[in-house]
């Protein structure tokens, strides 16, 4: 059994060393390869990030270790919108620091802890949000699809409360699960959702991700 377990280290090794985008976050100081998908999407739908929108804010939920709060700062910055717009960061891992980012520790669904976010927010709209979470995995499809769909309707009920009218959501979900009723879900909610699979995401993954742009007024039909 550690022979195999060496071996499955030994290649997951040499697949990061090979891996451009492994290479690339190292080279630009970003802290997963994960930050060019968000990069990625974020360059294709360009309306999803409210760079215009200085009173605006973004929710990373399970922002560990911070790739994706790395890259939403780092945009606001260029928009020169450090100040005014805010990333809060939440998961339930220790971050280290990023400017531009409140991190906050702890489950988005615990009460407190949907307190301290709302300090954060601090009654500032929340324009986009953004969750890269996966559940940890059994081995056993279906009990792993299970719960694939129930941190994503998670993820949906916290946006159904913090997320501005117009606002946008990206999520990850993975293939082999409930995804059609998913994203039926998501058009009632929305005014379009798109599913992509960017370049950085791994071939061999069923990881996709749903975009969704201009969340409708909670009392529409």
């Amino acid at each position: 059994m550690s022979s195999k377990k060496g071996g499955s280290s030994h290649r997951y090794l040499q697949r990061q060393q090979r891996d451009p985008f492994v290479k690339q976050a190292a080279s630009e100081q970003y802290r997963a390869r994960s930050s060019y998908k968000l990069i990625e999407m974020l360059d294709k739908h360009r309306q999803l990030l409210p760079q215009h929108s200085s009173n605006s804010c973004v929710i990373d939920c399970g922002a560990a270790p911070g790739g994706w709060s790395q890259v939403v700062a780092r945009r606001l910055q260029k928009t020169n919108n450090t100040e005014k717009g805010r990333v809060i960061a939440v998961d339930l891992l220790p971050m280290r620091p990023i400017p531009g980012v409140q991190i906050v520790q702890g489950n988005f669904l615990d009460s407190d802890i949907k307190q301290k976010v709302a300090e954060a927010v601090d009654g500032r709209p929340v324009g986009l949000m953004l969750s890269d979470m996966a559940p940890s995995f059994t081995g056993h499809r279906s009990v792993d699809a299970a719960r694939t769909m129930a941190l994503c309707e998670d993820v949906v009920a916290f946006a159904d409360e913090w997320l501005a009218d117009g606002g946008g959501l990206v999520l990850k979900y993975f293939m082999g699960g409930e995804e059609k009723e998913l994203r039926d879900t998501l058009r009632a909610k929305f005014d379009r959702v798109i599913i992509e699979k960017p370049l950085a995401s791994r071939k061999q993954s069923a990881e996709n991700y749903m975009i969704c742009l201009g969340k409708e007024h909670s009392n529409s039909s």
